[in-house]
């Protein structure tokens, strides 16, 4: 690559794309020597604390304003004469991926980018594999299934699975592939299962499941359970997931990302471990019992729509997907604990985390959870 690759990140000031923006000013990768990294930031206050850190950010209302998004993915670099000629640009979306509208906003900006600088551009979305549970609680949809992030069938499995039952994320991925193919952007769709760790970003440094069950826990002096005590589902580290977003990133800037299949075939699962629900509400009983957050250790199960009241604002469908899900794998079961995502693998990717992390995250995010309740 003869200039420079410039990357924009969104959503560093939360978990996510906090974490990834730690980890790569900390850490010995050298994607820094061969690209321009700006942060794409909602309010002059927190663009403030990351400046004061050296870094370059670009200021925005929101993803609600579709245009400025589209404009800002098409030039940004150019509109502060940031770089003096076009580079190739790389966006790494960590934002919420339910919001269609913003990120096909983003991929129609970076296809005018290329189509008027005639520079590659790419685009990394977050996902997550909600997409591919079932719903054995309500019924609304039961198939146990492995799932290999390598498969040619992945993609038209999505689009069936939303024409039975339609998703928010499910749907975004899907417009994310079929406008990168329309507007000649190479897409890349990390697609996580539950995260877990304390973030190291500036900022939020809380995932969302494991914090959401505890807070109710303490309105309510009990842990609430909903999904089957046998329902096994994935979980992954967030500074492992960092390192994907990194190792992927990294093969663009240089040069190296031949092997790196996008568009339709540019799905990348993520996880490297798993638990039960009953495993996941126990071990945070036991550490908010541990922390003073709960007087009982023992827990109570509840029913799809308390659980949702709880969890989920009321939605149901969501809350399902991802606290009551009875089996969905995205590698061979065999592999049980020892998972390899062939996709991410593939890469370079080599996660560290062991299921001893697992098992102590409970007591870290109680404490940082009891911290923020102060």
């Amino acid at each position: 690559m003869a200039t420079k690759l410039e990357i924009l990140l969104t959503g560093a000031t939360g978990y996510i794309g906090g974490s990834i923006l730690s980890t790569l000013l900390k850490s010995k990768n050298d994607l820094l020597d061969h690209s321009n990294l700006s942060l794409l930031v909602r309010g002059e206050d927190k663009a403030s604390v990351l400046n004061a850190k050296g870094l370059k950010t670009v200021l925005f209302d929101g993803l609600e304003n579709t245009q400025e998004v589209e404009r800002i993915a098409s030039n940004y670099d150019r509109m502060e004469d940031f770089v003096p000629e076009p580079c190739p640009i790389f966006v790494i979306n960590t934002t919420p991926g339910g919001s269609v509208d913003s990120a096909t906003a983003c991929i129609k900006g970076l296809g005018s980018r290329k189509a008027s600088t005639n520079r590659d551009v790419y685009y990394i979305h977050t996902s997550g594999t909600s997409n591919l549970a079932d719903q054995p609680i309500s019924g609304a949809y039961h198939e146990p299934r492995t799932f290999v992030d390598t498969s040619p069938d992945l993609y038209p499995y999505l689009q069936h699975r939303n024409e039975l039952t339609p998703y928010p994320q499910r749907t975004a991925d899907i417009a994310v592939i079929s406008t990168g193919l329309a507007f000649k952007v190479k897409t890349y769709i990390i697609m996580p299962p539950t995260i877990y760790g304390t973030g190291t970003g500036f900022f939020n440094r809380l995932t969302i499941q494991a914090p959401a069950v505890m807070r109710s826990a303490l309105r309510n002096g009990q842990v609430l359970i909903l999904g089957a005590d046998d329902g096994d589902v994935e979980h992954v580290h967030v500074q492992d997931l960092a390192d994907l977003y990194l190792n992927m990133a990294s093969r663009v800037a240089k040069d190296q990302f031949d092997g790196m299949p996008s568009g339709e075939r540019g799905i990348y699962f993520a996880g490297t471990g798993r638990h039960t629900w009953i495993e996941f509400a126990q071990g945070i009983a036991n550490a908010l019992y541990n922390v003073g957050g709960s007087k009982t250790k023992e827990i109570r199960r509840v029913g799809l729509e308390d659980a949702a009241a709880e969890w989920t604002g009321g939605d149901e469908v969501l809350c399902e997907l991802n606290f009551g899900s009875k089996y969905v794998a995205t590698f061979p079961r065999v592999f049980f604990f020892r998972t390899q995502p062939d996709a991410s693998r593939s890469l370079g990717w080599r996660p560290t985390r062991t299921k001893d992390d697992f098992d102590n995250h409970y007591l870290e995010t109680a404490k940082l959870v009891m911290e923020t309740q102060k």
